[in-house]
């Protein structure tokens, strides 16, 4: 039976902490061996981790024995059912006891958790309550004779014919091998028809040849091709951890990065988006984007705090040249300083977190590659439980508004109520709403018009027709459309990179007084991440 490539890993040597027991947990995926072996030793146990069953055997002639192996059924070089046998084999370690981790325990079945002599079977994905639950008990009994179970020897284990038969017994093909076989369906599909077009005299040409594939690579392919190299098993000795975010939400990856105090750059993709966030000893310093709203851009905070206004920015973006950073031009030209641009990057990544908060699925990858000049420079040092918990207060704020608010009404403005409001105590937030409302425009519409980010535009717009100074006057025909996602405030350029020199955000990071609350990335160049600069 072949199996795939082994997923590297290191053995890492059990951390102690006083009380529990130590745990040997075995699996192929780093994330799982991350995730597990921090829960685990937060609540006092000893843990050390292996990458396959191979490497398992290792860990435990080296640094055993072990009060329980936590045993992912499903491996390369070596299972676990073939782990369990070894185990079985060797009379020092035969009666050590076994927890089972499958996606599909189901298709186990209890006549494999009796041949490998599991004590008990984990159905993944499982919470961190599950997992200690589980743990706890089986050290409960360790020691109680009339517990311990009778363990089968190797040979009552059957062959390994016998396991290739079995549900799920072998590893099943390589999501390496399918993701490169999707990898290549996508390259060849993109390049035969510009290929295909060339006539039979122009096939031995090899310039002519290039320009038809290259023709077939476009901005949106080679998106596609990114996320599907991002999903190969690439044995890469600058990779952390890699995940998918529908098994593991990135909030969960970036409290346990500044639990750990790791250093390193996460990249995220989801569809045609990417983000990167450089970490610094758990700590936020930068984030870019690309491929986001083009609201995500820095020129934004300028003109929110009264910089430059709407057409100064747009004469300033015609005079930058391309590849030039727009903060680092602005400071160049005395137009503003550093500490305004920090401000604007600040606000601009954090907004970018808020919106990866919002991703359903993507994958990621933490890898320990260099920052990149940007991010050294912007050293941003903002903490990641702040932005998460405040990305989170700002969903549940979204949802709570949004459902009060028909978003295909059309707006008037109370003229008798208004009249009764001092306008220049209003926010910036509020006064850009108030010139959209036109009597003509739907919520929708105006929160467009209103070139602010769509978490600020709903607040504003809750607010006045809370306090009834707007109204709703009639429905749009068509209700099927649901609410917008918030978005960033608009911005003069058209290009869809965030975190870049000209990035926004969804949700604008100040108060409404203007005081700092979040961070901000941009960048004025092309699809290579940008830099989101300004105070």
């Amino acid at each position: 039976m072949t199996s795939a490539a082994p997923v590297s890993s290191t053995i890492d040597p059990p951390t102690h902490i006083e009380g529990g027991g130590r745990v040997l947990v075995i699996d192929d995926s780093l994330t799982i061996l991350k995730v597990i072996s921090t829960i685990l030793a937060q609540h006092g146990y000893e843990v050390a981790t292996a990458g396959d069953g191979r490497e398992g055997l290792t860990v435990l002639n080296a640094a055993g024995p072990f009060d329980v192996i936590l045993l992912d059924f499903v491996m390369p070089r070596m299972n676990g059912y073939q782990f369990c046998r070894e185990l079985r084999s060797d009379p020092n370690n035969k009666h050590m006891p076994v927890v089972l981790m499958s996606a599909r325990t189901a298709s186990i079945g209890d006549r494999f958790v009796e041949q490998t002599g599991a004590v008990d079977a984990l159905s993944k994905p499982f919470d961190a309550r599950a997992l200690i639950a589980v743990v706890g008990s089986v050290l409960a009994k360790r020691g109680d004779p009339d517990n311990r179970l009778s363990m089968p020897s190797p040979d009552m284990m059957g062959d390994e014919e016998d396991l290739d038969a079995a549900p799920e017994s072998g590893a099943p093909p390589s999501r390496h091998f399918r993701s490169l076989e999707r990898l290549t369906t996508q390259l060849a599909s993109a390049v035969a028809p510009h290929v295909k077009r060339l006539h039979a005299s122009e096939m031995g040409n090899e310039q002519v040849v290039a320009n038809a594939i290259a023709l077939g690579l476009n901005h949106e392919v080679l998106l596609q091709l990114a996320g599907a190299l991002d999903e190969l098993d690439m044995d890469s000795p600058a990779e952390i951890l890699r995940g998918s975010l529908s098994k593991l939400p990135i909030a969960d990856v970036l409290q346990l990065l500044q639990m750990r105090h790791q250093t390193g750059v996460v990249t995220v993709r989801y569809k045609k988006q990417t983000m990167t966030l450089a970490i610094r000893e758990g700590m936020l310093d930068f984030a870019q984007a690309v491929g986001v709203d083009e609201k995500y851009r820095i020129g934004r905070y300028f003109v929110e705090k009264g910089w430059l206004d709407r057409e100064q920015l747009g004469e300033v973006l015609a005079q930058v040249e391309e590849g030039t950073l727009l903060g680092e031009w602005l400071v160049s030209k005395s137009i503003i300083d550093e500490e305004m641009l920090t401000y604007a990057l600040a606000n601009q990544s954090a907004e970018l977190v808020y919106e990866l908060l919002r991703w359903p699925e993507g994958r990621f990858i933490l890898s320990e590659t260099p920052f990149s000049p940007e991010a050294e420079k912007a050293a941003l040092g903002l903490g990641m439980s702040e932005l998460v918990l405040e990305g989170f207060r700002r969903v549940d704020e979204w949802r709570l508004m949004a459902d009060t608010i028909d978003f295909n009404a059309v707006l008037v403005v109370d003229q008798v109520t208004l009249g009764t409001l001092d306008e220049s105590k209003m926010s910036k937030a509020e006064q850009p709403i108030l010139e959209a409302i036109d009597g003509q425009r739907s919520v929708r519409e105006i929160m467009e018009e209103s070139a602010l980010t769509s978490f600020d535009a709903i607040k504003a717009i809750y607010g006045f027709i809370q306090s009834r100074v707007v109204r709703e006057v009639k429905q749009a025909l068509n209700k099927s459309i649901p609410p917008p996602a918030p978005k960033a405030a608009k911005d003069e350029n058209g290009d869809d990179e965030g975190g870049s020199d000209e990035g926004g955000s969804d949700e604008d990071g100040s108060d409404e007084d203007g005081s700092v609350a979040t961070v901000e990335v941009g960048a004025d160049e092309e699809p290579v991440l940008e830099v989101i600069e300004e105070s």
